[in-house]
């Protein structure tokens, strides 16, 4: 479900994907550093967003150092740091565990199994210390498994689950900008959500996963459609996020949210188009 609040690359300055890349890479080493190396796994772009969100609305005083990597050991990258990308990465291995524990128990894969138990303890330790965003992981993950087992077909009954797990997660401090960070959280996540399943209609037809929009996938205006009901989403989530009092990285947040979080629905589209050509 994750992997998509990319960037668009192309249409950002060189010293914004630096940034950029700050937050990711700093996103990495505080998930190394608060939870082992081997849960560097769970690092995602979505975390990585509401790292650099968190950042410009608390205006969080942010350590800049130039390091090397395991994976990048030639060049030093930019790596960020503070409370908000440290709130992050407890958040990813929260997210991460209860994310490869379903698949477990879904699929039975072992190699699940063994990536979820690398995650345990630092799961065990950041929901200690985040017991709301806990709760709501593991309230999220049993809502999903009934809505999957019945087969629900409306539209809404896995995403706003999902919605509402990343308007809770979006919240760091409960205050006057709560409620524009759970709205803005609640609609990306729905968009998130139901943007994976378009993604993956052929692969959750074939191997029988639930996915909502198999019934409608085969509409001649099924890609019009999800387009529309997207950007409804987004243009809710956008809403919110200008209400937000952020300034320092707007315009790489812009990116993302407008632009970038339609890369993945563009490619399926026109894989979709290539297929049926030939």
């Amino acid at each position: 479900m994750l992997g998509v609040m990319t960037v668009r690359k192309d249409e950002l300055r060189f010293r914004e994907f630096d940034r950029y890349r700050g937050f990711y890479c700093g996103l990495c080493r505080a998930i190394g550093k608060r939870c082992g190396a081997a849960c560097r796994m769970a690092l995602s772009f979505e975390m990585t967003f509401e790292a650099m969100l968190l950042t410009s609305l608390y205006e969080s005083e942010t350590a800049e150092e130039k390091r090397r990597c395991a994976l990048h050991p030639v060049q030093k990258r930019l790596m960020l740091s503070n409370e908000a990308i440290d709130y992050c990465a407890d958040l990813s291995a929260l997210v991460s565990y209860y994310d490869l524990r379903d698949g477990w128990e879904d699929e039975r894969r072992a190699d699940k199994l063994v990536s979820s138990e690398l995650l345990a303890r630092a799961a065990r330790r950041a929901g200690q210390a985040h017991p709301r965003q806990r709760d709501a992981v593991h309230a999220y993950v049993s809502a999903l498994h009934e809505v999957e087992r019945r087969n629900d077909p409306n539209l809404d009954a896995a995403a706003n689950l999902t919605g509402e797990l990343l308007a809770e997660l979006m919240v760091m401090k409960e205050d006057v900008y709560e409620k524009d960070l759970r709205e803005l959280g609640f609609y990306v996540g729905k968009f998130i959500y139901l943007c994976d399943c378009y993604e993956d209609i052929e692969r959750d037809a074939r191997k029988g996963n639930y996915n909502p929009l198999i019934a409608r996938s085969q509409s001649p205006s099924f890609a019009q459609d999800s387009e529309r009901m997207l950007s409804d989403m987004m243009a809710r989530a956008t809403l919110a996020f200008e209400r937000l009092p952020v300034l320092q990285d707007a315009e790489i947040m812009r990116n993302i949210l407008y632009s970038g979080i339609w890369l993945r629905f563009e490619n399926a589209s026109e894989r979709r188009k290539v297929n049926k050509k030939q």
